[in-house]
């Protein structure tokens, strides 16, 4: 025990409050730290259909979760915090993408989006003319339904963890999601978009 009333871990470790307030704050950094694993994978892929480049997709994660490691117990008081962190990584994503090259952006992300896509639709997207009309349809679609499609077929997320990143009932996100493929099939001119994921 140190001079302050608290019992000191392993040797070199950090020193733990007896009184229970230093447990209380390794708890809550433990919380986060647990939180940011389950979640960051879902971060990095998303902000990677924004960005392009994994470099700065790392980048600007790592500054939103700086942020929400300063907000933390604020987030924790939040309904749901997946949509709570959800929010914080789109608004960095959008201050990001307010100082770069629209162009340059939007020619990384149509080929993360694409790709993806192909591995879905296979031969309804073999031309190039197939694959612009379908990244136009996406950046086309509502934010709500432009989220949950990308959620959904880029990141390869189920129902339930998207309605907790949207804060959105699972039954909302299906019929959003729905939507959104008939109006992608519209803009295509095709009768349904084919989904390889949804036959897994």
């Amino acid at each position: 025990m140190d001079k302050g009333g608290r019992t000191t871990g392993r040797p070199g470790g950090p020193a733990v409050d007896s009184t229970g307030e230093g447990a209380a704050n390794a708890r809550l950094w433990l919380s986060y730290q647990v939180f940011c694993e389950v979640h960051g994978r879902a971060w990095l892929a998303f902000a990677r259909t924004t960005i392009g480049n994994r470099a700065d997709a790392e980048l600007v994660v790592a500054a939103m979760t700086a942020e929400l490691a300063r907000q933390w117990p604020h987030a924790l008081r939040h309904q749901v915090p997946a949509a709570y962190a959800w929010r914080l990584l789109k608004s960095h994503l959008n201050d990001w993408a307010w100082n770069q090259d629209q162009v340059a952006v939007e020619a990384t992300t149509f080929a993360v989006v694409i790709d993806r896509f192909k591995e879905l639709a296979g031969d309804s997207l073999r031309s190039e003319a197939d694959q612009v009309g379908l990244y136009g349809a996406i950046l086309a679609l509502p934010d709500r339904q432009r989220d949950v499609v990308i959620l959904r077929y880029v990141l390869d997320l189920d129902d339930p963890e998207i309605a907790a990143y949207l804060d959105r009932p699972v039954e909302t996100v299906r019929s959003n999601l729905r939507h959104a493929r008939e109006r992608l099939a519209r803009r295509l001119g095709i009768g349904e978009l084919p989904d390889r994921r949804a036959e897994r």
